[in-house]
């Protein structure tokens, strides 16, 4: 049995660039992924810390 030359190459350059792509799909989306928490981390430490802010002149204003 011969096998085509031609088309084992072509088929596997294929699977090789889909193989490729797949792997550069789950990185991009583990990268997005990951920046998202870290700004939503960011945004949370933020807010507790006007929240702090908010309340410790509330009382200092309260006690004046």
């Amino acid at each position: 049995m011969r096998l085509n030359n031609k088309g084992f190459a072509i088929s596997t350059m294929l699977y090789g660039l889909l193989i490729i792509a797949v792997l550069l799909i789950f990185m991009l989306l583990s990268i997005v992924a990951f920046n998202k928490k870290s700004s939503d981390d960011f945004v949370r430490q933020v807010e507790q810390e006007l929240l702090t802010i908010k309340d410790n002149t509330k009382t200092c204003s309260e006690t004046n």
